[in-house]
């Protein structure tokens, strides 16, 4: 009988997340993984039936820190800014886990629109703004490709904004999405 191993599967997980979430994704290799959770690698494929498996639920405790910062709220800040606001500051702040997420084209492919968050900020916009659900789809579309353009920026070191400076131009794009759809309205009219 094999002895019982002194770690868990969570440990392992654990190990994981934290060897990536300091040193990035291309840290975890089994050898690392195992050192890290202080072990063996044999505990590792024990729990899992290889390094794929772990990754996968890297991922997926990835995906699930990403959408708790996102939905934090801010203290005197519109609710869809605040998403905005929490996008960047998570790619500043959790830099390897927002590679990971969305520049290393692991996982499933996060589509903008359909991604699980996208209706969460949308009902934002829609109930804040009193718009059609197309309208704010639209909003949410133009603000989420600004944010990402700025949250990679960060990530990758070309480019570093102040959180005030940050606030400002996601307002302005933000009223200016919403001033061209009201003068496209008032075209139709």
């Amino acid at each position: 009988m094999p002895p019982k191993p002194k770690v868990s599967g969570e440990d392992i997980l654990n190990a994981a997340f934290s060897l990536v979430r300091t040193r990035g994704e291309e840290a975890l290799t089994a050898k690392t993984l195992a050192a890290a959770a202080g072990c063996s690698t044999q505990p590792i494929f024990w729990y899992f039936s290889g390094m794929a498996e772990v990754e996968t639920n890297v991922y997926a405790r990835a995906r699930e820190l990403f959408s708790e910062r996102l939905r934090r709220k801010r203290d005197g800040v519109n609710p869809f800014k605040t998403v905005g606001l929490n996008y960047i500051a998570f790619a500043k702040e959790e830099t390897n886990l927002f590679k990971l997420l969305y520049m290393s084209g692991k996982g499933q492919p996060i589509k903008l629109l359909d991604d699980e968050n996208a209706p969460f900020a949308i009902d934002v916009i829609v109930r804040e703004k009193g718009i059609s659900e197309a309208d704010a789809r639209r909003v949410f579309r133009e603000l989420w490709l600004f944010s990402h353009g700025i949250a990679t920026m960060i990530a990758t070191g070309t480019a570093d904004f102040s959180d005030e400076e940050i606030e400002s131009m996601l307002t302005d794009v933000y009223i200016g999405v919403l001033d061209r759809l009201r003068a496209e309205k008032e075209i139709n009219r």
